[in-house]
């Protein structure tokens, strides 16, 4: 790191922000809730269901789609690039095939240092899975951080962080890595002050969930019969890891995920006649997991199954407004 060459931030300067693998616009809804000025230039998104999500809710500003397939010379200048590369090839999740992964997905950090070297932006913002830091893919990680090195951005600043730390009751860990051009300050640190969980599960749950959420007498036997649960009995709403095969008494969410991954139920109170009640999660409940108030994003045309991947690949914008609010605050 390079106190010499810092630039502090004129709060009234706008950053200019390129979003990589945008998702549902991850990273534009946290800025919005930063407090920095900044203008969003361009994103990249190849999966078709997400695009076109992309277009309903950021109507003027260009998808440039596949990374693997842009064009630097063609980009817009910008002072951050954001990105969240798939994290399935390094997730517990997934077949942890790293830089293997039969889809090219562990290959894509490739375009994201493809792009910087070129573009040079100012500050680099990358996400993606814990596993990352993991052994097995230590030649990847880094790689990437001797890469930022040689290319002038210094120490790559990094740390896991946990939704349920940040003020939304749900065990997300994802890990967080930021670069700047000419290096960070000596006394730099990426991880902002946790706050004390004031939530719990119930409070992000709907009032009244849509009817073909909730599982029938039968699927709520088999369910019990196959997780060896005694009986789903809640004296408050708690969330059921289906993968675990535990229920959540500390009333704090497992990890929202892709739907074929199917890790979780929510578990109502009973009502007047005592039957167990056990559903989906709704996709507002979902949303609000990661973040977002009711009516931010609109969903029209979209599935459930394709709303609720969006969910579960996405950034909790709760969370990284305030890590941005702290890193720009650093700068």
């Amino acid at each position: 790191m390079n106190k010499k060459q810092l630039t502090f931030i004129d709060p009234k300067t706008t950053i200019r922000v390129f979003e990589g693998f945008a998702g549902y616009g991850g990273a534009s809804f946290a800025l919005k809730r930063s407090g920095l000025n900044y203008k969003v230039v361009g994103m990249s998104e190849f999966d078709p269901f997400a695009s076109k999500l992309l277009a309903q809710n950021f109507p003027g500003i260009k998808n440039w789609g596949d990374i693997t397939a842009i064009d630097a010379d063609e980009l817009p200048d910008f002072d951050l690039f954001t990105g969240g590369f798939p994290c399935q090839p390094f997730s517990s999740a997934g077949l942890q095939l790293g830089e293997q992964d039969k889809y090219g997905r562990g290959t894509l950090l490739h375009h994201i240092l493809r792009i910087v070297e070129h573009k040079r932006p100012e500050y680099i913002l990358l996400e993606n899975v814990k596993g990352l830091t993991a052994k097995k893919f230590a030649g990847t990680f880094n790689y990437l951080k001797s890469k930022l090195k040689e290319l002038g951005y210094g120490d790559l600043a990094y740390a896991v962080l946990n939704s349920k730390d940040y003020g939304i009751p749900q065990n997300r860990e994802r890990l967080w890595m930021f670069a700047k051009l000419g290096g960070l300050p000596d006394d730099f640190d990426i991880v902002p002050p946790k706050e004390n969980l004031v939530y719990r599960f119930g409070d992000f749950l709907d009032v009244n969930p849509p009817n073909e959420l909730y599982l029938s007498d039968a699927q709520i036997e088999h369910l019990k019969e196959k997780h060896h649960i005694d009986n789903f009995i809640v004296s408050e709403p708690l969330c059921f890891d289906v993968y675990n095969k535990k229920i959540k008494t500390d009333a704090i969410c497992i990890t929202i995920t892709q739907p074929e991954h199917n890790s979780l139920r929510v578990i109502e109170v009973p009502k007047g006649d005592g039957k167990e009640v056990v559903r989906k999660m709704s996709v507002n409940e979902q949303f609000r997991f990661m973040g977002f108030n009711n009516g931010e994003l609109d969903f029209a045309g979209q599935s459930y199954s394709q709303l609720s991947k969006r969910a579960g690949n996405g950034w909790d914008v709760n969370l990284v407004g305030k890590l941005l609010k702290h890193i720009f605050g650093q700068l």
